[in-house]
């Protein structure tokens, strides 16, 4: 038994080696991204969005509805609040390639159309720009070699895809009147609930009649007010005297 043991604890560690291997590959394929669709889709309250990306290696997701007037963006999921932005905060969109601008359109900037990319690219990256003093920004990660075994890697060219659809998606938000926007946002925002109405008093407790052949009880005689208390000054100069025989 002796000389079995060492095979056994060299066979045990590659056993859980093997499922701690898995249960990675499980959760970035899988459970990661259904989070992030599910948080997605609990923001847009059901609506199918216009655009989505999701980039599980770093917990982070957006998507734009406009019809619903909604922008998602979803930062660190689970340490950081989901953001929902009005389309009017959506300011302008761009993309990178390997680290450089290839693409930029802003509300009140200059323009720069996507040109056709060559698919040898190492990194896309895809940046959203609000009108958020806090946040005003939103990089997501489309495309890194070093994240070849997420669920959403799907290599350069894809990348490129999701990027395209997004910057021609923003570029027609953009190109949209400001009034149609400010309209747009008025039109879709709840309407404010009514301030409550005080509560009614309470009716007055009636008094129970006695029971037959009960007296009843006397009211308590009220209290004469004191010979100091009484008003000297309303009260007649000359007191009422009784004439009468």
């Amino acid at each position: 038994m002796e000389r079995f043991l060492p095979t056994l604890i060299i066979l045990s560690a590659a056993g859980i080696a093997i499922l701690l291997i898995l249960y990675r590959v499980w959760n970035s394929r899988v459970e990661q991204p259904k989070k992030l669709e599910d948080e997605l889709n609990e923001a847009l309250e059901g609506t199918r969005p216009d655009v989505q990306a999701l980039e599980p290696v770093r917990r982070a997701a957006c998507a734009i509805a406009y019809n619903l007037n909604r922008v998602i963006i979803v930062r660190e999921f689970g340490k950081i609040p989901t953001r929902i932005y009005p389309i009017r905060e959506l300011m302008g969109i761009e993309i990178f390639i390997d680290s450089k601008v290839v693409a930029r359109v802003l509300r009140s900037g200059p323009h720069k159309m996507l040109d056709d990319i060559a698919p040898q690219v190492t990194r896309v990256t895809m940046r959203l720009i609000f009108d958020d003093p806090a946040r005003p920004d939103f990089e997501l990660v489309l495309w890194d070699p070093n994240d070849n075994l997420t669920a959403r890697a799907e290599g350069p060219r894809g990348a490129m895809e999701t990027a395209r659809r997004w910057f021609y998606h923003v570029e027609a938000i953009i190109r949209r009147p400001k009034d149609e926007l400010e309209a747009k946002a008025a039109a879709t925002e709840p309407p404010q609930a009514p301030s409550p109405t005080p509560p009614a008093p309470p009716p007055e407790a009636h008094k129970p009649f006695p029971a037959p052949g009960e007296p009843s009880k006397p009211e308590p005689p009220k209290a004469t007010p004191k010979k100091d208390d009484i008003d000297v000054l309303n009260a007649p100069i000359i007191p009422y005297v009784d004439m009468r025989p």
